[in-house]
């Protein structure tokens, strides 16, 4: 496991305690691996696309996956989802929806517009941290991504 590709995310995640547990089981995960964060729909997509204050291509690099909140203030994930999956320069990369919600219509919707996975986040802190690594496991070892 030691030869692990690192891969590059982006967080998108409004609660600051959830996203901090994301990132560490992610980089715990492998320690090559980078992510990056943003508070809402808005921004990410901002950064998705280098526009203010994310121009420096060089520091905001195109993510190998997007992690993506549901319910997030100013733009959620469902509206981030359709932007991203309806521009043909992002709409190559997996998005993972993530949410406290396991309610069958908004899963459905969600895959119908074209999300790559939708997760639950557990309330136990173990169980999240073991939710991420086996995400990672996924997409790091089983999945290829587009690069």
């Amino acid at each position: 496991m030691e030869n692990l590709k690192p891969i590059s995310a982006l967080m998108v995640e409004d609660n600051i305690d959830h996203a901090e547990l994301m990132m560490d089981a992610f980089n715990d995960f492998n320690i090559k691996n980078t992510i990056a964060h943003v508070m809402d729909g808005e921004q990410a997509i901002a950064y998705l696309r280098n526009e203010t204050p994310y121009e420096d291509k060089l520091k905001f690099t195109r993510p190998d996956i997007i992690f993506l909140d549901i319910r997030m203030p100013r733009q959620g994930g469902i509206a981030t989802l359709k932007i991203i999956k309806a521009d043909d320069d992002l709409c190559g990369i997996p998005v993972v929806m993530i949410s406290t919600s396991k309610t069958a219509p908004e899963i459905k919707e969600c895959y119908r517009l074209g999300a790559s996975g939708y997760i639950t986040k557990p309330l136990q802190f173990d169980d999240f941290s073991n939710k991420m690594k086996e995400l990672n496991y996924y997409w790091v070892l089983t999945s290829e991504l587009p690069k």
